[in-house]
């Protein structure tokens, strides 16, 4: 099986260190309205041309995410990484910081595909059967196209109503996996 994921806030557990950061940045500012801009420009776009590479060093991995990779490896799935990241210009070398934080937590994966931002597109291409990440948006839209998907619960998606299926951990992943076959 072809599994395509999400790297931020499915992964790792970005959005605590981004609002760590912006609490600092954004002082007396509300976080959640800064956070949730329609689109990166002005401030945001500053801040993140700032912070987003030492930010994305610091990220921690979301529990059992090596574990379940390994485990997943071992059955013969293939690891497909399907991300956005790197796709402005002031995102700087995060593609080296990805490459280099996933070395640094040996974690294997057979593919990685940056500036994705039309994942639909890239999961029909590279032929993916489950993609797990934690937008919403995204999700129906690889429904729509037949692909199996998994919503991973954050923060930010978790009082949002949907359809998808949801998982809030990483042994919910592999388990769902396993049980689909």
């Amino acid at each position: 099986m072809r599994i395509g994921l999400d790297i931020d806030d499915t992964m790792t557990n970005s959005a605590e260190t981004i609002r760590e950061y912006a609490a600092e940045y954004f002082k007396g500012e509300d976080l959640d309205k800064v956070l949730d801009a329609p689109s990166i420009d002005g401030k945001l776009l500053e801040f993140l041309d700032k912070n987003l590479a030492e930010m994305s060093s610091k990220y921690t991995l979301k529990d059992n995410v090596k574990e379940v990779l390994d485990r997943l490896k071992e059955k013969g799935h293939e690891i497909i990484i399907i991300t956005a990241r790197s796709y402005t210009p002031v995102q700087g070398n995060i593609i080296e910081v990805t490459l280099d934080h996933f070395k640094k937590n040996d974690i294997v994966v057979d593919d990685i595909t940056f500036k994705a931002l039309e994942k639909t597109k890239i999961c029909i291409e590279k032929q993916i059967d489950i993609m797990i990440d934690d937008s919403i948006k995204v999700l129906e839209d690889l429904e729509k196209s037949g692909i199996d998907t998994l919503l991973f619960t954050t923060a930010k998606n978790k009082d949002k109503e949907t359809h998808l299926k949801r998982v809030k951990t990483w042994l919910e992943i592999e388990e769902y996996i396993d049980n689909r076959g």
